[in-house]
């Protein structure tokens, strides 16, 4: 069985939500539930931010997906980027909506094909070691985001944070390191910290 919940305030998004999801013998619709697996949240809705980072805690297993209206390759990215594991088009929950659970709950993500190929031209080979360097949480945060070659502007929105307080960041991270620039950030990080 799947665990699903739908998260919405809306009375009208979920109840077609839950029509659709229901129809599948394998679903099982919660309301509050440990072993969460799939959470789908409307992310038409105005406090769909604020209700995704209370739910992460609760549910630490949930996969989330997002349904909301059409929007481009990089708003995309900066969800992978943000943690949600899938996005479905308003316009096509019907279709899509199933299907998409599914490979949520086995562990794949749903996403438009060129959307995850980005994610993984990006997404570094190596992880953030620990430094001798104390940097704060959020420079650590950061440092990964410049190591997959984010924007500050893609940074701020992952990070939901002002593109000025990046740039404070981004600044920090780089003279806690003694670089000048991320080009020689991403040097000094390869050559120095490679893993087999």
């Amino acid at each position: 069985m799947i665990s699903v919940r739908v998260f919405t305030s809306h009375p009208v998004v979920r109840a077609h939500y839950d029509r659709v999801l229901a129809a599948e013998h394998d679903f099982r619709l919660v309301e509050d539930t440990d072993r969460l697996q799939v959470g789908i949240f409307d992310g038409e809705m105005s406090t769909f931010e604020a209700v995704l980072t209370l739910a992460r805690p609760k549910h630490p297993a949930m996969r989330p997906l997002i349904v909301s209206a059409t929007t481009d390759n990089e708003a995309c990215l900066r969800l992978l980027f943000r943690g949600i594991c899938g996005w479905v088009p308003c316009e096509h929950y019907e279709d899509q909506l199933v299907s998409a659970v599914r490979l949520l709950a086995s562990g794949g993500f749903w996403f438009p094909r060129a959307v995850v190929a980005r994610w993984m031209q990006i997404s570094p080979s190596q992880t953030t070691p620990s430094l001798p360097i104390p940097l704060t949480s959020r420079e650590n945060e950061v440092l990964g985001l410049l190591l997959r070659r984010l924007s500050n502007k893609d940074i701020a929105a992952v990070l939901g944070i002002t593109d000025r307080t990046v740039k404070f960041h981004v600044g920090n991270v780089l003279n806690k390191l003694q670089v000048r620039s991320r080009q020689e950030l991403a040097l000094t990080w390869t050559t120095a910290f490679r893993t087999a």
